[in-house]
């Protein structure tokens, strides 16, 4: 694989914009109930990297946070509603991106990306790659 090249991202509305300057040591296609509802889609990806490699270059002060759960807050573009992170309490080291947002790879291994919350995937959708799938995290 190439050398990692920065990528850069933004909501919907352009007003909360980031960069990312490192690969992600994990990617989840996750199918849980939560998040698909949270992203009204059949299930929602995220990128985790060091919280010191993603840089929110404008817009910080028009991120809102829902708390989905106990120690989870997802941060949204209160303008647009987008979703653009996640942080949680027990890796407070770590972000969470929702790389849909990005404008370019976001230039992982494809040996960190797997599905996970399987058990709870909608059914009347099949997952057609060879990613890993874990029932649960």
């Amino acid at each position: 694989m190439a050398a990692f090249q920065p990528i850069e991202g933004h909501c919907q509305c352009g007003a909360v914009a980031y960069r990312v300057e490192a690969p992600p040591h994990d990617i989840y296609h996750c199918h849980c109930s939560m998040c698909r509802r949270c992203h009204g889609t059949m299930f929602a990806t995220y990128a985790v990297v060091p919280r010191d490699k993603l840089v929110v270059l404008k817009g910080a002060d028009n991120l809102s946070t829902f708390d989905s759960s106990k120690g989870v807050h997802r941060l949204f573009c209160r303008t647009c509603g987008c979703q653009m992170f996640i942080d949680v309490d027990d890796t407070p080291d770590r972000r969470y991106y929702c790389p849909g947002t990005a404008d370019g790879h976001p230039g992982h291994a494809r040996s960190v990306e797997r599905h996970i919350y399987v058990a709870s995937k909608v059914p009347w959708y099949r997952i057609q790659d060879d990613l890993p799938q874990r029932d649960e995290n």
